[in-house]
């Protein structure tokens, strides 16, 4: 059954003219990255490997650089990780897992770290800890919070953005994209209802949905969510599976992702919706190019950034667990982004998806995207 969260229309019909297409964070200019040029601006870091989910797509489960379950990074290790990329240029950091952040305990003193820091977290979450007044008990009763509405107001507090996991509308659907855990899909819902009504999705937006992967089983969905997200002003990234974890299969990622027309429609669909509602112009996207994630800002983080995982593994990015650029035990984290790919991309502005590219994101995509766009 689909339940739709009760969030307010924002935009009913057209773009204001200054839209920001992206959330607060996340993209770099191309101003920020030429003054910025060689500098790390981001990085993608583990903390905590708990969750109680169990997603049949989860890019970290039986992912090949968690071998070392055992030598895990200290909360000391990664202040040390963070105060090394200060150095280098560091403005944001996004927390992928590799468990779900908010169970972990010491996620909120880590935030106020960055906080005293001024580097803005964006957290990658699932949302139940969040919309589950009990989850926030169990976790974060040390801090005095009990409810959603109070973890909030320290989230504020610390300027985060919340990168809200969103794969269908339909419950049933939902649950089991979270491993099937009955009762998520509403726990989600009401984690996104406190976030607009604590403003999360005015300007600057500072909530995204994160509609990933695009799967056979919740593709018709997808523009559906699209559109709903962009009229309340919720950032919205959608794309392919990433080639990692329990996807880094070929088999795997083949079974679960559309054909290439499939993508192809459904990305010039989403395009075109931005043009009729004032979000970008067919000139912006040529110059810009078509972006990895589906009518948003392009990816550039692999030409400023890294991912550290909890092992001290150091790769390209999630998009695969092959691409392994050093560990943080053996070099410092300078001597690793100079000697690596993406420091020689630095400057790039739309990087595409290099993991996924030719795999779940087909050859010549993107040119195809632009040519059915241009014929619409």
């Amino acid at each position: 059954m689909k339940i739709f969260p009760n969030v307010p229309i924002v935009y009913k019909n057209n773009f204001p003219k200054n839209f920001v297409n992206d959330v607060n964070g996340w993209g770099f200019s191309k101003k920020e990255l030429a003054e910025n040029k060689g500098k790390i601006l981001t990085l993608d870091i583990d903390f905590g490997n708990s969750c109680s989910l169990n997603c049949p797509h989860c890019f970290r489960k039986n992912n090949k650089v968690d071998s070392e379950k055992n030598n895990l990074l200290k909360y000391e290790d990664i202040i040390g990780i963070i105060n090394q990329a200060k150095k280098l240029g560091l403005k944001t950091v996004k927390f992928l897992g590799a468990g779900e952040p908010f169970e972990s305990p010491r996620f909120l003193e880590f935030l106020g770290f960055l906080k005293k820091s001024n580097v803005t977290p964006l957290i990658f979450t699932k949302g139940h800890v969040i919309g589950d007044d009990s989850l926030v008990k169990k976790y974060y009763s040390q801090y005095g919070l009990e409810t959603g509405t109070a973890l909030i107001e320290e989230l504020k507090k610390v300027n985060a953005s919340i990168l809200l996991g969103f794969n269908s509308f339909d419950t049933e659907i939902q649950d089991k994209m979270v491993g099937g855990i009955k009762g998520y899909t509403l726990k989600r819902n009401r984690a996104l209802e406190l976030l607009a009504e604590a403003g999360f999705n005015k300007n600057p937006v500072r909530i995204a949905l994160i509609a990933t992967p695009i799967t056979k089983t919740n593709y018709s969905e997808i523009f559906e969510i699209y559109s709903w997200a962009r009229q309340r002003n919720l950032y919205i990234v959608t794309t392919p599976t990433m080639i990692s974890g329990r996807c880094s299969r070929g088999a795997a990622w083949k079974k679960i992702t559309p054909s290439k027309k499939e993508l192809v429609d459904l990305y010039a669909k989403i395009y075109k919706f931005n043009i009729e509602k004032g979000i970008q112009t067919l000139e912006q996207i040529k110059e810009e190019g078509i972006s990895a994630y589906a009518g948003v800002h392009p990816c550039n983080q692999v030409a400023c950034g890294m991912y550290v995982t909890l092992t001290g593994t150091v790769l390209r990015c999630p998009g695969d667990d092959t691409t392994v650029l050093g560990n943080v035990r053996q070099e410092s984290l300078k001597e690793i982004w100079e000697k690596s790919e993406n420091y020689k991309r630095a400057g790039m502005f739309n990087c595409g998806c290099p993991p996924k590219q030719g795999k779940s994101i087909p050859k010549n995509f993107y040119s195809d995207v632009l040519k059915k766009l241009q014929k619409n």
